[in-house]
């Protein structure tokens, strides 16, 4: 009997010092300064992978903090419309700005000196203002080699596809990464290039992924990541064809056919800007998303049977290898000096 008094005690000990624990974590929730964090996005996340990567971070971040809140809005094509959304998304309290595209770098650095004490970010190619304006992009170059590189051991003749859009700089430059990785992949690789001219015609996307499909060429590499590629991501899944793209995890789109995704992880960024929204030491950074600092991410195979057990040992460690730079890429063109 004694023994059994001397456990339940150490038991209620325990349960008190979790319900202590619990407790404690529960009041630092509770006096969390509250944030509510702006984004002006190119699109709605259900016809977008980037803009689905923005979205997805900011629910993950809300997740793990119930004291964020997220305004969202989709005028980022339109600039004239975009800075007076984020004026009034400042007026009306947002502690963090991020305006989540290249086209709206004019509007950041006019908006940002008005809202001083607010950290800020822009989609950019090194586009920053003291004291509070940040750039944000990632690696094109570990995106273009991870997708490719992949596509390459999947492809039985060495082809594979890559569809573009209007050849921006960070389209060219994930076609260069992509031409390393197939070339790692199989010496003998051979590339196929094509593209819509269309950053958001879906039908120009599936008219293209429909030309290589036609020439026989079913491992696909949807390389303009934004609006035009959910056209080619839906004909890759009726078509049983074999994807990738970059942004959001594009198995919304084409839940077998896509074998795997360069996802973006904004939550990196967000958190380090809530952060500096908490504590009210606001710094300018170069964000740069890679698979080194978690930034980029390969999404599990639980939804294809496409990629044997032994392809997708050796495809982790490849991205083991970019994230450690055991493979080494040349300096990044688009954006020197963040690798």
């Amino acid at each position: 009997m004694r023994v059994r008094s001397v456990t339940q005690k150490l038991m209620l000990s325990a349960v008190a010092a979790s319900a202590l624990i619990a407790v404690s974590v529960s009041a630092h929730a509770q006096n969390a300064k509250p944030i509510t964090i702006g984004m002006i996005m190119e699109a709605r996340p259900e016809v977008e992978p980037w803009s689905a990567a923005w979205h997805d971070a900011a629910e993950a971040l809300k997740k793990k903090d119930p004291s964020i809140k997220v305004l969202e809005s989709y005028d980022a094509y339109d600039a004239s419309r975009a800075e007076p959304v984020a004026r009034q998304m400042l007026d009306s309290g947002a502690n963090v700005l991020a305006l989540t595209t290249f086209v709206l770098s004019d509007v950041a650095k006019a908006v940002s000196p008005d809202y001083p004490k607010v950290p800020m970010a822009v989609s950019s190619f090194g586009v920053t203002r003291e004291p509070n304006l940040s750039s944000l992009t990632a690696s094109y170059l570990e995106m273009g080699y991870s997708n490719c590189w992949l596509l390459t051991k999947l492809s039985k003749d060495g082809r594979i596809g890559v569809v573009g859009a209007q050849k921006a700089p960070f389209e060219t430059e994930q076609f260069e990464g992509c031409k390393l990785g197939a070339a790692a992949a199989n010496a003998s690789s051979k590339i196929v290039l094509v593209n819509t001219n269309s950053f958001t015609d879906t039908q120009a996307n599936r008219e293209q992924v429909k030309a290589l499909l036609d020439q026989g060429i079913v491992d696909i590499n949807l390389i303009s990541g934004v609006e035009d590629a959910v056209g080619g991501l839906r004909l890759c899944e009726s078509s049983k064809a074999h994807c990738t793209t970059w942004g959001g995890d594009a198995r919304q789109w084409a839940a077998t056919s896509v074998v795997t995704t360069a996802i973006l992880d904004w939550s990196v960024v967000l958190d380090d800007l809530v952060q500096q929204a908490r504590t009210g030491d606001v710094k300018v950074k170069s964000f740069d998303l890679t698979f080194g600092n978690g930034g980029l991410k390969a999404p599990d195979f639980s939804k294809t049977d496409a990629v044997s057990p032994a392809l997708q040992k050796e495809f982790l460690a490849m991205i083991a290898d970019l994230g450690s730079k055991k493979i080494e890429l040349p300096p990044s063109k688009v954006h020197p000096g963040l690798r």
